[in-house]
């Protein structure tokens, strides 16, 4: 492959930068998307829970023909509620919100240089710089909220988070190619 000189090396540069960006933005979107989910299934696990104790006591009462059905639906309450504290969901909320806040911030300040970097202000040392700034911020959050915590992947999630992503850009950058 032939060598970069001058300006191809600055429109290349700028080409890095953007899609650096582009991933930041979708990461930033997949950790806020991955705690939704995390909370939506956290709740309603509480609320089968809740409703399944509820409903096989108030049902034992009132069906005592059906004894062993209303006992059975204790029981299995009471093992799921046993399990359930052993389940990654709710443990995931906090790290998730942490992380998906701080990378919504990185974001918004590599957005913010993009200006720089779009204009032409910065050089390609000086950019380069600047990505690799964002890698290690973006490694240190995660580190920082998960350490010793795996965050399994969701391809769904990320599928989206790319469509949110590039929304997002083609709506506030219409003038750049978005493919």
């Amino acid at each position: 492959m032939p060598s970069l000189v001058g300006s191809e090396m600055c429109i290349r540069d700028r080409l890095q930068y953007w899609f650096e960006l582009q991933a930041l933005y979708a990461h930033a979107k997949y950790l806020e998307l991955y705690q939704l989910r995390s909370e939506s299934i956290e709740r309603v696990i509480g609320i089968i829970l809740a409703i399944t104790s509820s409903a096989s006591i108030g049902g034992w009462a009132v069906w005592t023909e059906y004894a062993f059905v209303w006992g059975f639906l204790i029981m299995a309450s009471q093992v799921v509620s046993v399990v359930y504290k052993f389940l990654p969901f709710k443990s995931r909320i906090k790290p998730l919100s942490s992380a998906g806040t701080e990378f919504s911030v990185l974001a918004d300040t590599a957005e913010r240089q993009w200006f720089d970097v779009a204009s032409g202000a910065l050089n390609e040392r000086e950019i380069n710089d600047l990505r690799f700034s964002i890698r290690t911020k973006k490694s240190a959050i995660m580190k920082s909220a998960f350490s010793g915590m795996a965050l399994p992947e969701n391809a769904r999630l990320m599928r989206k988070a790319e469509e949110q992503m590039s929304a997002y850009f083609k709506s506030y950058y219409p003038e750049l190619n978005h493919d």
